[in-house]
């Protein structure tokens, strides 16, 4: 799928490893994304606020809060928005189920899973 097919918007990533989310962030904007970025957990909850990004890719380690902690609060607050995700700790999928989140993926990333993966994150929440 290419940018003019897809429509793709702006997506926020969050993750307090400076390496995967420069990395990250470069190879969506390649994909034609409009990339923001925060790197701990409150301030993805202000950027998401701040910014109204279509897509938030989550790391759920990272410190103020959580991954898990960021969607259930905005969940609490009825921010609803297309989630990827990611860790390289732990039961992912065990703990992505118990949020009811659909989409997750296991760092490190392999990049083209990972691009299909928010393809479809974004494809859902724009249905």
């Amino acid at each position: 799928m290419n940018n003019q097919t897809l429509g793709k918007g702006k997506v926020l990533i969050a993750d307090d490893d400076d390496d995967s989310r420069i990395m990250l962030s470069f190879i969506l904007q390649e994909e034609g994304w409009d990339v923001y970025e925060a790197c701990n957990g409150k301030e993805a909850v202000e950027k998401v606020i701040e910014d109204k990004p279509d897509l938030l890719i989550l790391d759920n380690r990272m410190p103020e809060l959580t991954g898990a902690e960021v969607y259930q609060y905005l969940q609490a607050k009825g921010i609803n928005i297309a989630v990827v995700l990611a860790t390289a700790h732990g039961y992912l999928d065990e703990l992505a189920s118990s949020l009811g989140v659909t989409h997750f993926i296991k760092k490190p990333y392999e990049i083209p899973k990972l691009l299909k993966m928010v393809e479809s994150a974004y494809a859902s929440c724009r249905n």
